[in-house]
């Protein structure tokens, strides 16, 4: 019993300060920063773990299995907050599940024999790469190449962690099957591709070109846009301003599933545009009241065009999001 509550005290200490140095001040950086914060320390995560599972195979004792399983659990689930973070979205929530999902695999690697524990993490792993690849997919991000990219890489990487237990569990955690293809050895090499793979999407990311825009109509009190960007800016800083724009965005694709991107906001067609987004901020983004003061009707200031102007363009499963 004390050996367990050791390793989990460690375990804790490891996922606590792997999420503090990634997200020391969360909100204040840029979207772009904090991804490229989280996802850095992803693949930090990912290669630790494969040191640490060769310092086990080398008989370095529990405690090197259980932080080998607790950085690897780690690396898709910050790849998550990262993905999450660079669309606007709240990354405190998920960052706590985060932690969550580290201490569950802690504490049953560190109190649960192989090939039990191994189960468990597979399927923690299966979790956090689905839950990366499904945000990925939804993200409406330019460019929108790298996105998709890290989407397909964590899927695939879902699916190769539910095909390792359901091996390990019919055919034998001993079989030749299992020992080719979902052993210790080919699931370092398909980890290390998916870590490759994943940061040269970052890097994609970062410096890579926007897509082309596309024309648009949009008419007149039909947008929902900040009105004085630079008292705003004044107020909250460029980054913050920005981070608001966002979750305007979003906010407004979940009233209007075909609203568009404007500057400085969205178009959308539901019923009175700035009573409804203001409500929907607040109830689902935490938006406080002198936050909701800085929207206004898109056709009564200069911020937008209400004619033709360029906003990116709709993917197509947005379509049928609500």
């Amino acid at each position: 019993m004390e050996l367990a509550v050791g390793l989990l005290a460690v375990s804790a200490a490891v996922a606590t300060v792997v999420l503090l140095v990634a997200l020391p001040r969360i909100g204040m950086p840029g979207r772009t920063t904090l991804f490229l914060r989280f996802a850095a320390v992803a693949g930090v995560s990912a290669v630790g773990s494969s040191s640490m599972y060769f310092i086990y195979t080398a008989g370095g004792g529990i405690l090197s299995l259980v932080l080998g399983d607790v950085a690897m659990v780690l690396a898709p689930s910050l790849l998550l907050v990262a993905v999450s973070v660079l669309e606007g979205r709240a990354a405190l929530r998920t960052s706590l599940a985060v932690v969550a999902l580290a201490l569950i695999v802690a504490v049953v690697t560190a109190t649960v024999p192989l090939p039990g524990s191994l189960v468990v993490k597979a399927l923690a792993l299966a979790l956090a790469c689905a839950a990366c690849a499904v945000v990925a997919f939804r993200a409406d991000i330019d460019p929108f190449a790298p996105v998709r990219l890290i989407a397909l890489t964590t899927a695939v990487f879902a699916l190769y962690c539910v095909a390792r237990v359901i091996v390990g569990v019919t055919a034998g955690w001993t079989s030749a099957l299992y020992l080719v293809g979902f052993s210790y050895a080919p699931a370092t090499v398909l980890g290390g591709v998916a870590v490759v793979l994943v940061g040269a999407a970052a890097v994609r990311l970062r410096f890579g070109r926007r897509e082309p825009v596309e024309e648009i109509v949009c008419p007149n009190g039909a947008a929902v846009v900040v009105g004085d960007w630079d008292l705003a800016v004044a107020a909250y800083g460029s980054d913050r301003v920005h981070e608001l724009v966002a979750q305007l965005r979003q906010a407004a694709r979940d009233l209007d599933p075909r609203a568009l991107d404007v500057p400085r906001g969205a178009e959308l067609t539901t019923p009175d545009p700035l009573e409804a987004m203001g409500a929907r901020l607040r109830a689902e983004y935490g938006w406080e009241a002198e936050d909701v003061i800085l929207l206004v009707d898109g056709s009564s200031t200069a911020a937008i065009r209400t004619q033709t102007g360029p906003v990116r363009r709709q993917r197509w499963w947005h379509l049928g999001r609500s």
